[in-house]
């Protein structure tokens, strides 16, 4: 089941904007956007509108703002920092490594920029220079909660639990009201087999904060595992409501809700996320997978295509094309398909759905009255080329080369 690889649980990691001013959030808005009307060459009302973006969580518009105060100030290391948290909520992340980097060069004795970078570095996967700057950062300030809640989280991602926890409860004495450290605790307790902790974490969190979409994600989760789908699907659905332009959540919710067996609640939920991120295979599979098995395979195999289209590679994909095919009797392109799934598993050495793939494949030549010659000028994808099931070079030509 594809969807199961959204059934994840989420470490919360927290960047530091910069904080507001007295003045109401509407106030500064009117304010600052008065001031970049009348003096458009001014740094200082773009940043300060970038700011009031960010607040409202209208994350483009102060990246555009933002984007205009580096522009007409190029030292300008707060606008810079602001511009990667901006970044970072629009998951542009080795954007918003990029845009933090050059805040802290400009202005390396902040200990926030530090944390905020740290943070960047492990949502990059970069441990050593995760370590690096939340180590500066818990120097500069060791008051700092959220530099201890990331440290938790470099913790848990590097397999140290124990040391996570400590973490996680150093942020908790700093912040008691920090409902992030306990959505990580939570994480970790459900990694080593504590699940009533786990339960217990996630709700202390949400008894501080009811709002959090991760919260409720997570806990949905532990339902899910204990397959009570409706429950995850009931912590879910807030997540969704939370936070609609997240698309991990929208598949975990439609893959409970396939479990429950409404499948036009899961394929409305698929909608949703291929329109959050139209490029994604697995959610474009999925899609077409839940059309077949409602006999709707005409549609099925639009949704298949683009499957293989942004994933060239993507085997199941493919042998579920050749059996849509096969069930409208189109011979050519389903034997096409599903050979290109015995390469696509041979490569990968995915040996056990080679042969089931070919299983499959044989009686097809005998049902459609062929045989694998007849397709020597096969088109695979590029990323097959030349490649040959018994030896090294074979005579498939890609698309390119026909």
């Amino acid at each position: 089941m594809i969807l199961f690889r959204f059934f994840i649980l989420l470490f919360f990691l927290v960047l530091l904007a910069c904080g507001p001013s007295a003045d109401s959030l509407e106030g500064r808005f009117i304010t600052y956007s008065k001031q970049v009307k009348e003096n458009p060459n001014d740094p200082e009302g773009h940043y300060e509108l970038g700011k009031v973006y960010v607040e409202k969580e209208d994350y483009q518009t102060a990246f555009n703002q933002l984007s205009e105060a580096t522009r007409l100030k190029e030292d300008y290391a707060e606008a810079y920092r602001e511009k990667g948290i901006a970044l970072f909520y629009l998951k542009r992340y080795l954007d918003a490594e990029k845009a933090l980097l050059k805040s802290f060069k400009l202005k390396d004795t902040q200990p926030d920029i530090a944390s905020d970078l740290g943070s960047i570095y492990l949502k990059n996967g970069n441990i050593k220079n995760a370590r690096h700057y939340l180590k500066i950062a818990q120097t500069r300030n060791n008051n700092m909660h959220i530099v201890f809640n990331n440290l938790g989280a470099l913790s848990a991602e590097t397999g140290k639990n124990g040391q996570a926890l400590k973490f996680w409860k150093q942020a908790l004495n700093k912040n008691p009201g920090l409902p992030e450290a306990h959505i990580n605790m939570g994480v970790v307790y459900e990694k080593i087999g504590q699940k009533r902790k786990a339960v217990a974490a996630y709700q202390k969190a949400l008894e501080l904060d009811d709002s959090n979409a991760m919260a409720h994600y997570n806990l949905g989760v532990i339902y899910a595992k204990g397959k009570d789908f409706s429950k995850a699907v009931e912590e879910w659905e807030t997540a969704s409501k939370l936070d609609r332009k997240d698309e991990i959540i929208l598949n975990g919710l439609a893959w409970a809700y396939e479990k429950l067996g409404k499948r036009k609640e899961a394929l409305a939920k698929l909608d949703l996320s291929i329109k959050l991120n139209p490029f994604d295979s697995k959610t474009h599979f999925s899609l077409g997978r839940i059309k077949y098995d409602m006999e709707n395979v005409d549609d099925a195999i639009d949704s298949f295509k683009k499957a293989v289209h942004f994933n060239p590679d993507f085997g199941e994909a493919y042998y579920r094309l050749g059996l849509a095919y096969d069930k409208l009797n189109q011979s050519y392109d389903a034997i096409s398909n599903l050979l290109i799934t015995e390469i696509v598993y041979h490569k990968a050495r995915k040996m056990d759905l080679f042969k089931k793939t070919r299983a499959k494949l044989e009686p097809l030549f005998t049902k459609y009255q062929t045989q694998r010659e007849d397709f020597k000028d096969l088109q695979v994808p590029e990323t097959l080329k030349g490649y040959n099931l018994d030896k090294g070079q074979n005579q498939i030509r890609t698309s390119k080369e026909k």
